[in-house]
This record gives C-alpha cells, sequence and structure tokens, in this order.
C-alpha cells in the first residue's frame, strides 16, 4: 500500500549558512500534540473532542488533536488502524475517551489544557517544518520535513521522527451521552450523524514509532522526503484528499514528543477517483454502485476510463474544474432462487485506468489503487409459516424494536417494541442483566419479507453480560431453527442503526401474529421443581394457573399443559423455558431437562 523514500542529510553547522528553507534556527517552545484515544461506541468521547479542539483553537498553528479509534468502543467501525493498539499498549487505559499530550502519562479528559499550557511554556531543543503535496494522477503524497536542533539534549542519543496520516470530514454514527444538548453540537450533523475529525488513518514514516534520528546535537539540520501510495480506502474511509492532514512530530523516545507541527498541503492539477459507494431501494434487492470523481486541473475532463470487474468501461462524463461529482456503474439485481439458504454475497472493484481531458487529451493513469465495495452480504431464507421469532433485547429497551416488511410495497405487517429500559446504572457491566426475551409467532403472507431489527441510537443490541444470556434474534419454524445471530458486550459487537433478515415465503398465511413476553410479565410468585427434571417438573404457583407452556431455546412453543404439574418425559434433553398463565398476569422461569 504504501513506499516509503528516503534521502536525507545531517550536517553541523558551525557559523556557516543554513541551507533549509522551512524550519526556524532559532529557539522556540515546544508545540503540543494530543494523541486522543477514542471509539463510536463511546459515549463520552466528543466531551473528549470539544476539549481537545479548545485547546488546539487556544493555542493555534501551535497545537493540534490525532484521534486514535482503538479499544472496545471501536471495534467494527471500520475507524480503526493497524498501529492503534500498538501506541495504546504503552500505556494502562481505564477508560474512555482518554489521552496524552505530547506522549506524558496517560490522562482523563479534564487534564489535557493544564498539561497544553505547562508544554507551550517549554523551550523545545528541536524546530521542525513540513510541506506536502498530492498528485492526484498517481495518488502519490510526498512530505519533506525538516529539523534543525538548538539545544542539546543529555538523556538520550536519538530521537524519533514520526508523519502521520490524518482525515477531516469522516460522516458516520457516534455515541453522545450529552444532554439535553450534545457533546461537540456543532459536529453533529441534522440527520444525527457525526463528523469525525482529525482522524488517525495511517502512519507515513515506518513503523508504528517513526524513523529513529541520530546526530541530535545543537546547530544539526536533518530534512527526509518521504513518499506514500494513498489508497482508495483505509479501512472503512474513502479517502478523500481534500479532508487529508500531515502531522510530523519529533519525540526523546517511543514517548515524550519533543516537538510537533501541522503540514501545508498542498493537491497538485489532476484528476482522480475519490471514493466508491453504492446506493439500495429501501425494500428492494436492486443495488446502484457508484464511483465519485474529482478534477482539481484546469481544464474539463470529457471522459474517464476505469477497469471495472477486469473489464474497461468508458464513461463520457463532463467535469469542470474545481468539482466533484459521481457515476453509476451498471446496477446489481438480485433474483429470488427459492433456495433454502441463498448467500446473495456481491463486491465490486475498480481502477481508474485513464482520462480524457479537453485540451490535453488521454491521459494514462499509472496508480493501480483499486477500490472495492461489498453491497449484499446476506441470505434469503426460503421459510413455510408459522414462524417464531425469539427476541432478546439488551438494556436498552427504549431503543429497540423488530418488524416484519412485505417487501413487495415496503409496507410494515407488524411492529414490537420500542420496550422499556432496565433501572440501574446502565453504563456498569457489574450491573448489567440477562437479556429480554420475547417471542413473536407470526403467519406472513406468501413472498419475499423483511424480519428487520432497529436500533434507534445506531450502535445495535449489545449492553449485556456474556455469562449470561445474550442479545439477538432466532427464527424457527416448525422444522426447527431457521437462523440465529447473537450479540454481546465482548463478542460480535455489531452496530447497526437497522439489520435486516430476507424471508422467501412459500406459504401464505394471514399476516397475524401473536406475542409471548418472557420478560416483560407480570410478578408472578412462581417456584418449579426439581430442576433439573427428568420425568415431572412441579409448579408451586400461588395463583389459579389457567395455561401452561414449555418453550424450547427458538422460542418455539413443544409443549402445552394445565394444572400444577407438567410430564417431561417425551422432552429431549436440553434447555427449556416455562411459561405460566394465571388471572393475575404471566410469569417464566427457566428449567433444564436431563
Amino acid at each position: 500500500m504504501k513506499k516509503v523514500l528516503l534521502s536525507a542529510v545531517a550536517m553541523l553547522f558551525a557559523g556557516t549558512m543554513i541551507a533549509q528553507s522551512l524550519v526556524s534556527t532559532e529557539p522556540t517552545n515546544r508545540n503540543v500534540i494530543i494523541e486522543e484515544y477514542t471509539g463510536v461506541g463511546c459515549g463520552y468521547c466528543p466531551d473528549g473532542h470539544a476539549r481537545a479542539n479548545a485547546i488546539c483553537n487556544q493555542y493555534a498553528d501551535h497545537a493540534w488533536s490525532i484521534n486514535i479509534h482503538q479499544g472496545g468502543y471501536a471495534i467494527g467501525s471500520g475507524y480503526e488502524t493497524a498501529w492503534g493498539d500498538s501506541l495504546a499498549g504503552q500505556y494502562s487505559i481505564s477508560g474512555y475517551p482518554c489521552g496524552t499530550v505530547n506522549r506524558g502519562t496517560m490522562q482523563n479528559r479534564g487534564d489535557w489544557a493544564s498539561s497544553a499550557a505547562s508544554i507551550r511554556n517549554q523551550v523545545s531543543p528541536v524546530n521542525i517544518a513540513a510541506e506536502a503535496s498530492i498528485d492526484p494522477s498517481s495518488r502519490t503524497l510526498t512530505v519533506n520535513v525538516e529539523m534543525y536542533y538548538t539545544d542539546d539534549q543529555t538523556s538520550v542519543s536519538s530521537n524519533f521522527l514520526t508523519v502521520a496520516l490524518l482525515q477531516n470530514e469522516v460522516i458516520g454514527s457516534q455515541s453522545n451521552y450529552g444532554s439535553p444538548t450534545p457533546y461537540n453540537q456543532e459536529y453533529v450533523t441534522a440527520d444525527g450523524l457525526y463528523r469525525h475529525m482529525h482522524m488517525f488513518r495511517d502512519m507515513i514514516t515506518p513503523g508504528a514509532w517513526g524513523e529513529e534520528i541520530t546526530g541530535i546535537s545543537t546547530g544539526t539540520y536533518v530534512s527526509r522526503t518521504y513518499t506514500y501510495d494513498i489508497p482508495l480506502t483505509i479501512g472503512a474511509v474513502n479517502v478523500d484528499f481534500e479532508n487529508l492532514e500531515v502531522i510530523a512530530f519529533v519525540s526523546a523516545t517511543h514517548k515524550n514528543i519533543l516537538t510537533g507541527t501541522k503540514a501545508e498541503l498542498t493537491i497538485l492539477p489532476g484528476a482522480y477517483m475519490a471514493g466508491f459507494s453504492y446506493v439500495s431501494q429501501p425494500c428492494g434487492l436492486e443495488f446502484q454502485p457508484y464511483v465519485t470523481v474529482a478534477n482539481s486541473s484546469e481544464e474539463n475532463v470529457m471522459s474517464w476510463e476505469f477497469d471495472y470487474e477486469g473489464n474497461t468501461v468508458t464513461v463520457n462524463k463532463i467535469l469542470a474544474p474545481g468539482t466533484v461529482d459521481t457515476i453509476n456503474m451498471e446496477p446489481y439485481i438480485i433474483s429470488v432462487s427459492g433456495a433454502p439458504v441463498q448467500q446473495c454475497n456481491a463486491t465490486r472493484t475498480i481502477r481508474l485506468a485513464g482520462i480524457t481531458y479537453e485540451d490535453s487529451g488521454y491521459e494514462s493513469i499509472s496508480s493501480t489503487a483499486t477500490a472495492s465495495i461489498s453491497f449484499a452480504d446476506f441470505n434469503i431464507y426460503t421459510v413455510a409459516g408459522p414462524l417464531t421469532a425469539r427476541i432478546g433485547i439488551d438494556h436498552y429497551g427504549s431503543e429497540a424494536s423488530v418488524q416484519l416488511i412485505n417487501q413487495n410495497n415496503c409496507s410494515q405487517e407488524w411492529k414490537e417494541g420500542p420496550w422499556t429500559n432496565r433501572p440501574g446504572n446502565l453504563q456498569s457491566l457489574s450491573d448489567l442483566k440477562p437479556a429480554r426475551i420475547y417471542s413473536v409467532t407470526f403467519d406472513p403472507t406468501a413472498g419475499l419479507h423483511i424480519l428487520r431489527l432497529n436500533d434507534s441510537y445506531g450502535d445495535g443490541w449489545y449492553m449485556v453480560n456474556d455469562n449470561d444470556e445474550p442479545a439477538g434474534v432466532w427464527l424457527s419454524n416448525a422444522d426447527g431453527l431457521i437462523f440465529s445471530e447473537e450479540y454481546g458486550y465482548y463478542h460480535n459487537r455489531l452496530s447497526f442503526s437497522e439489520r435486516d433478515f430476507y424471508l422467501n415465503v412459500t406459504s401464505n398465511g394471514d399476516g397475524s401474529e401473536s406475542i409471548l413476553g418472557i420478560d416483560n410479565v407480570a410478578n408472578v410468585a412462581l417456584d418449579i421443581y426439581p430442576n433439573p427434571v427428568t420425568d415431572y417438573l412441579n409448579i408451586n404457583c400461588a395463583d389459579a394457573i389457567t395455561g401452561v407452556e414449555v418453550l424450547d431455546i427458538t422460542g418455539r412453543t413443544v409443549m402445552t399443559a394445565t394444572g400444577n404439574t407438567v410430564s417431561t418425559k417425551a422432552l429431549p434433553a436440553g434447555v427449556y423455558m416455562l411459561r405460566v398463565v394465571t388471572a393475575n398476569g404471566v410469569s417464566a422461569q427457566k428449567f433444564v431437562k436431563e
């Protein structure tokens, strides 16, 4: 993905003319580098972003923030990097957001301002300056860095030079606990998404710690040039030339940043591919891939040549200088095959191969950077009703709901939820209770349907202690389990606002449903024994029992009974749920059949 070319000059100047053009030779105070550890699932992190921004604004042109998405709150976001864990591994992190100022101690966000003030009052033994340019056609980033040592360092014999690539205006989800006003509100979009700024994307210098610089005595001048092949995407983020930042800094060791700077970045004339994505119909199986193109040249682009899935595709699209537009590629339409499980997996790759300018004509693109998207990564299940969905939600029931949607006309056939929240401190793992389980039995009409899980907050169902029942969904019919998907705090932390499961229903039901709420029930005193059980399960209940159901782990009713004794002889060994209905409410308990 990248290559680093080094050209180094280390010279000791003693009263001679200095050859550098960027860096100052006069002693200056240390600049501030805040490395903030953050993640999209961290609700207090936007407050950390706001505090770091305030410091950078206070010391304009002398302080910069690097937002490192790392740790449990960042898993699955696509914002992580290859270097985040190594950087964080130098410290003991007990909570997020946290960060270091010039790689001092790991601090709470409330301590950053005082550390930054202290650092700005200290004289640095080295000055640093940098400039960078992007050649859009070759997608090459070139960074020139100059350093000049104004003082000796007695505690170390070498330093480390790090050049990092950042990106601004990455629009995506972000938990935010600010109430009633969100933290860092100016970066919350009108539709509730978040403008992620200063997002760490990659290292331009080698490895996590940069290049070691030896010969650091007073009067030494150091020059470095690095080139970096810019990919189309890093993780889940399209690389946007217009919003890139390059930060360079010098550290005494892997810690203790002496000073830093932001490179002045220039985009050279040219035309380039700025992204690759897709749109889809709300309930349909039609996907429209599109490529984003940009023109930073001084003449019109008349046509674009792509290597698309191994085929050459030429598109006549006029793009004026300084503009950005999109080009649609061939749509992808899925037809239902009727297979028991139809895998719908589609990935498309594209590379910009050439451009035709209005005046200078055709130009071949030397960059081999290829973009890929996966826009159909799901299964279609062919099933016969009636169906039972066992639904396990997390602490935040008010965020969760489930719908059955008729794909033909995108109409809702039924919806369950939102539910109520659990009481207690919802941020404490020690307070987390087992998932609440609901069972919905329904008989949909024939045709394609979507079983849709909703999370209004956009972070999915995962605030559940994995030592107990997980959140998730399990779908069954008369033949048994069709599919299951579990979520948990430590595994499968799948963030979503909508999670769709496609059902190709072959029987023609009436669309009706019945709800068996196993957790959302009255507090009916209930005792069952023996548990585990072999032959007979006894029920001790103060209220008169009007009905008894035994449900398997998929939520399917496998037995009904009346009275205070249930014969379990015919049940296979396993875990079951006993649901007892009385005039005063419903209660349920688990039992084990040996």
